[in-house]
């Protein structure tokens, strides 16, 4: 089906995304952090209990892609997963913050349990939601701007989570119960997510429709050897995952270097919220890049910033302060440019898939392409944990210089090589804007032979 939905339900259609990041960024940026410093688990077990909870949620998504590829309801194939599954997820989200504190088993029990059962729930919910994208449109420009328009969500709810997330924190708990701004939050965090996926739900309707209730659902052996046949695909899920363990080193990593580094603790939310701020300001920037030039181009350019602020913030020891942020803001421009290339590419190989093996498989395809994404954030998570135990550290302790040193090394030669190695595999990525349109008229043709 083709898209012609006025501009406020694309708008709507993309708010999903920042209900999805209030979600995403408070984990991704401070879960392991609350874990270490505040439930006061041993960074190692922290990790694992991370690393875990993601895999095993990267494991699901190609399960829940082909679930959703075979869901026929009323409601549409997938917006029944956005009407009904907003609310426990809220729940579940706020009940990770409300385990017991303390390196004790019933702590890791119970920071394992919930942290999985998030994940799980999360999944369910945010893949039918990402294979929206290829189902309303099949022009490449007009993927550019959705993807654009869901990154600008997503990198405002970046931007409120990175700064606000431990001011309210602060301002929410009390002496006596510190860890009830925690819980507060991720309530309030909970209520505008799923607020914000039933006005999503409600910009598809008219767009999920089941076209071909009659037809023959496909086998998983023919979807795999879609799967298989689609080179496109590997590279971007190679890039990827490259991409994300690289970001993981050294995001998850602020935090600790403004506490323990910088010596003041107050300036990670800061920034948190100067890279959020920039990402989201570049993303309008790519997304004409990638609509005018091509996906591939946009990914290449916006890695250049990248790899230069990677670069000036190793050097920026003895600097004034604002020349580490600067070089933040630089990591940052190629943040913007990643969310948006990905999320325009990958249901272009979709279309790349179905014109090899006549097979159409775009939850699938969303499902391999998030639990790349996952899995690499859950490995970087897991090696972040493993790593600050070698390394000596110590929660809420002074640390050694020996230990600095190797967090600030941590934090460069992954991302630095990361970046490259991510940009080189994009670099044969085949799928250009002339070259997406004529398989999207080859497909079309072949349906017209099939019908007639």
């Amino acid at each position: 089906m083709e898209l012609n939905m006025g501009l406020g339900r694309r708008f709507a259609l993309g708010a999903g995304d920042f209900g999805f990041n209030l979600y995403w960024q408070t984990a991704s940026i401070y879960l392991l952090f609350f874990y270490t410093d505040v439930l006061g688990l041993a960074p190692a077990v922290a990790g694992a209990i991370y690393m875990a909870a993601l895999i095993w949620d990267a494991a699901l998504d190609p399960l829940i892609g082909s679930l959703a590829d075979r869901t026929r309801t009323r409601f549409g194939r997938y917006r029944p997963y956005l009407l009904f599954g907003g609310l426990p997820l809220a729940v579940i989200f706020a009940a990770m913050f409300a385990g017991p504190a303390g390196d004790s088993t019933a702590g890791m029990v119970f920071a394992a349990i919930l942290h999985v059962g998030f994940r799980s729930l999360y999944a369910v919910i945010s893949i039918p939601y990402a294979s929206l994208f290829a189902r309303v449109t099949r022009d490449a420009r007009i993927r550019a701007d959705l993807a654009g328009i869901r990154m600008v969500f997503a990198t405002v709810s970046a931007l409120l989570v990175a700064s606000l997330t431990l001011p309210l924190v602060k301002a929410l708990g009390t002496e006596d119960a510190p860890r009830r701004g925690w819980v507060m939050l991720a309530l309030i965090f909970g209520v505008i997510a799923s607020l914000s996926l039933l006005l999503a739900a409600w910009a598809a309707k008219g767009y999920d429709k089941i076209e071909d209730q009659a037809q023959q659902k496909p086998p998983m052996k023919a979807l795999l050897r879609s799967l298989y046949l689609n080179r496109p695909l590997m590279l971007v899920l190679g890039a990827v995952m490259i991409a994300s363990i690289s970001s993981t080193l050294f995001g998850k990593n602020l935090l600790y270097y403004f506490k323990y580094v910088v010596g003041r603790a107050e300036l990670g939310s800061a920034a948190m919220g100067v890279v959020a701020l920039v990402a989201a300001l570049s993303v309008p920037i790519f997304t004409w890049l990638a609509r005018t030039y091509g996906k591939r181009r946009a990914w290449l350019v916006g890695a250049v910033p990248a790899i230069i602020g990677i670069c000036c913030w190793h050097w920026s020891d003895g600097m004034p302060l604002p020349f580490l942020f600067v070089s933040l803001a630089l990591c940052a421009m190629g943040t913007g440019a990643y969310g948006v290339c990905f999320w325009s590419m990958l249901p272009d190989t979709v279309e790349y898939g179905e014109w090899r093996s006549g097979v159409r498989a775009e939850s699938l395809i969303f499902g391999c392409g998030v639990l790349a994404q996952k899995v690499a954030l859950g490995v970087g998570a897991g090696v972040l944990g493993l790593a600050l135990k070698q390394i000596g550290y110590v929660p809420n302790e002074l640390q050694s210089a020996a230990t600095l040193n190797d967090l600030k090394q941590l934090m460069f030669w992954v991302p630095l090589i990361g970046g490259l190695v991510s940009a080189a595999l994009v670099y044969f990525y085949p799928i250009g804007l002339k070259e997406h349109a004529r398989i999207v008229e080859e497909i079309a043709a072949r349906k017209l032979q099939v019908s007639e």
